[in-house]
């Protein structure tokens, strides 16, 4: 017997919906917004003949401004699509303007308008899916447990060298600081110096409490 989707699924699914109509919205008010522009209900201003209005403008205004940005915010929220919301309002309202040119009673003007605006919000809305692809594709890099260093898929870490051994019964011992160190040549920059001490560092080979001794000495020599 098949198991009733859980609340989480009914959530996601519902918040889907609410933001693709809350999206929708916004794309069709935009879409008569700029074909009615500076319309009358007339039909004539103080500077000559313009746009009748329709009688819709105040839906188309809710739908742009008010309605539909809250139905999409809530929606977006509620099925959790981080990084969707700003592409999928930018190609509704590009869809919307650049659909004008498909309406024979638009003027030339809104035409126009509604197709250069449109191909800039197209273009912001690619440009959104890019940079968040590239953002998801730097996150793949994975962190072992214990606060390791970052490992890339596809590179090799090199290990530290074994520990020395001791004879049985003891401790294992590990040489001094003073042996690990490398030896300072003439003129060697005290900057590359730290660099060395802190590859030995993390190779084990120097622990950090002899790391920031040998670090403040070098830095005292600058």
């Amino acid at each position: 017997m098949a198991k009733p989707a859980g609340p989480s699924v009914v959530r996601h699914v519902l918040g889907v919906a609410l933001m693709l109509v809350g999206v929708a919205l916004i794309g069709y008010g935009a879409h008569f917004l700029a074909i009615s522009g500076n319309c009358s209900s007339t039909g004539y201003v103080s500077y000559g003949p313009v746009p009748k209005c329709s009688g819709g403008e105040a839906f188309y205004i809710i739908s742009v401004f008010f309605l539909g940005p809250l139905l999409a915010v809530v929606g977006w929220l509620m099925a959790r699509l981080w990084g969707v919301l700003w592409p999928s309002v930018c190609l509704a309202l590009g869809a919307g303007l650049v659909t004008i040119r498909l309406d024979a009673s638009a003027p030339s003007g809104a035409k126009t308008f509604g197709l250069v605006v449109g191909a800039c919000f197209v273009a912001l809305a690619v440009l959104s899916v890019i940079v968040s692809l590239r953002k998801r594709l730097r996150k793949k890099a994975v962190a072992p447990p214990g606060g390791g260093p970052v490992v890339i898929p596809g590179t090799v870490i090199p290990e530290p060298p074994p520990e020395p051994s001791a004879p049985p019964g003891l401790p294992p011992t590990r040489p001094p600081a003073s042996a690990a160190m490398p030896a300072a040549s003439a003129g060697e920059d005290p900057l590359d110096r730290i660099a060395k001490l802190a590859q030995l560092r993390d190779t084990g080979a120097l622990t950090e409490e002899e790391y920031e001794r040998e670090k403040a000495k070098l830095l005292a020599q600058m």
